[in-house]
Protein backbone atom coordinates (compact mmCIF):
# COMPACT_ATOMS: atom_id res chain seq x y z
CA UNK A 1 0.00 0.00 0.00
CA UNK A 2 1.47 2.75 -0.94
CA UNK A 3 1.25 6.20 1.66
CA UNK A 4 1.12 8.34 -1.27
CA UNK A 5 -2.44 11.14 -0.41
CA UNK A 6 -4.82 11.13 -3.08
CA UNK A 7 -4.79 14.34 -4.52
CA UNK A 8 -7.86 16.25 -5.53
CA UNK A 9 -8.63 16.47 -9.93
CA UNK A 10 -11.96 17.37 -10.97
CA UNK A 11 -15.01 17.18 -10.26
CA UNK A 12 -16.53 13.70 -11.47
CA UNK A 13 -19.70 16.36 -13.26
CA UNK A 14 -16.74 17.92 -15.78
CA UNK A 15 -15.96 14.45 -16.98
CA UNK A 16 -18.66 12.58 -18.80
CA UNK A 17 -19.07 9.31 -19.08
CA UNK A 18 -16.83 8.55 -22.34
CA UNK A 19 -14.89 11.61 -22.39
CA UNK A 20 -10.83 11.93 -21.31
CA UNK A 21 -9.05 14.82 -19.95
CA UNK A 22 -5.63 15.94 -18.57
CA UNK A 23 -4.89 17.10 -15.61
CA UNK A 24 -1.65 18.32 -13.98
CA UNK A 25 -0.82 16.74 -10.99
CA UNK A 26 2.65 17.58 -9.33
CA UNK A 27 4.77 18.00 -12.24
CA UNK A 28 2.77 14.17 -13.27
CA UNK A 29 0.35 15.25 -16.66
CA UNK A 30 -2.25 12.54 -15.79
CA UNK A 31 -5.24 11.35 -18.13
CA UNK A 32 -8.71 11.14 -16.40
CA UNK A 33 -11.08 8.68 -18.51
CA UNK A 34 -14.55 8.22 -17.29
CA UNK A 35 -15.78 5.22 -19.79
CA UNK A 36 -19.23 4.70 -20.36
CA UNK A 37 -19.76 2.07 -17.92
CA UNK A 38 -19.29 4.70 -15.34
CA UNK A 39 -15.91 3.52 -14.55
CA UNK A 40 -13.37 6.59 -13.73
CA UNK A 41 -9.69 5.67 -14.14
CA UNK A 42 -6.37 7.24 -14.33
CA UNK A 43 -2.98 6.77 -16.71
CA UNK A 44 -0.22 8.77 -17.36
CA UNK A 45 -0.84 11.17 -20.26
CA UNK A 46 2.54 10.65 -22.25
CA UNK A 47 2.65 7.94 -24.51
CA UNK A 48 5.64 5.48 -23.52
CA UNK A 49 6.52 4.71 -27.21
CA UNK A 50 6.96 8.38 -28.30
CA UNK A 51 6.13 11.42 -26.98
CA UNK A 52 2.80 12.06 -27.48
CA UNK A 53 -0.13 13.30 -25.65
CA UNK A 54 -2.53 10.69 -24.99
CA UNK A 55 -5.64 13.30 -24.70
CA UNK A 56 -5.22 14.04 -28.05
CA UNK A 57 -5.75 10.49 -29.02
CA UNK A 58 -8.74 8.70 -29.23
CA UNK A 59 -10.88 6.71 -26.50
CA UNK A 60 -12.80 3.66 -27.73
CA UNK A 61 -14.60 1.67 -25.18
CA UNK A 62 -11.38 0.86 -22.53
CA UNK A 63 -8.82 1.65 -25.05
CA UNK A 64 -7.00 4.81 -25.31
CA UNK A 65 -5.23 5.14 -28.65
CA UNK A 66 -1.76 7.37 -28.92
CA UNK A 67 -2.42 10.31 -31.78
CA UNK A 68 1.08 9.74 -32.88
CA UNK A 69 1.38 5.90 -33.73
CA UNK A 70 -1.54 4.32 -32.74
CA UNK A 71 -0.01 2.62 -29.54
CA UNK A 72 -2.94 1.22 -27.83
CA UNK A 73 -3.43 0.78 -24.04
CA UNK A 74 -5.93 -0.08 -21.57
CA UNK A 75 -7.10 2.59 -19.49
CA UNK A 76 -7.86 0.47 -16.72
CA UNK A 77 -3.93 -0.84 -15.90
CA UNK A 78 -2.26 1.17 -18.76
CA UNK A 79 -1.34 -2.52 -20.35
CA UNK A 80 0.14 -1.98 -23.99
CA UNK A 81 -2.75 -3.01 -26.50
CA UNK A 82 -1.52 -2.61 -29.58
CA UNK A 83 1.87 -1.65 -30.73
CA UNK A 84 3.99 0.25 -31.31
CA UNK A 85 4.42 0.25 -28.00
CA UNK A 86 6.08 -1.88 -25.78
CA UNK A 87 5.95 -0.56 -22.16
CA UNK A 88 2.72 0.25 -20.41
CA UNK A 89 1.48 3.36 -19.50
CA UNK A 90 1.77 3.89 -15.72
CA UNK A 91 -1.75 3.65 -13.95
CA UNK A 92 -2.47 5.33 -10.95
CA UNK A 93 -5.71 4.60 -8.11
CA UNK A 94 -8.38 6.89 -8.56
CA UNK A 95 -11.12 7.10 -6.16
CA UNK A 96 -14.52 9.43 -6.37
CA UNK A 97 -15.25 10.72 -3.13
CA UNK A 98 -18.61 13.38 -2.60
CA UNK A 99 -18.43 14.14 -6.46
CA UNK A 100 -14.80 14.40 -6.39
CA UNK A 101 -12.41 12.51 -8.38
CA UNK A 102 -8.86 11.74 -6.90
CA UNK A 103 -5.91 10.36 -7.81
CA UNK A 104 -2.99 8.64 -5.88
CA UNK A 105 -0.19 10.17 -7.86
Amino acid sequence: MSDKPYLPALLLAELVPGAMRCVTLGDEPVLLVHTKDGAVHAVHNICSHAYAKMDEGRLRGNRVICPLHGASFDVRTGAVLGAPASTPLKSYPVRVVDGHIEVQA
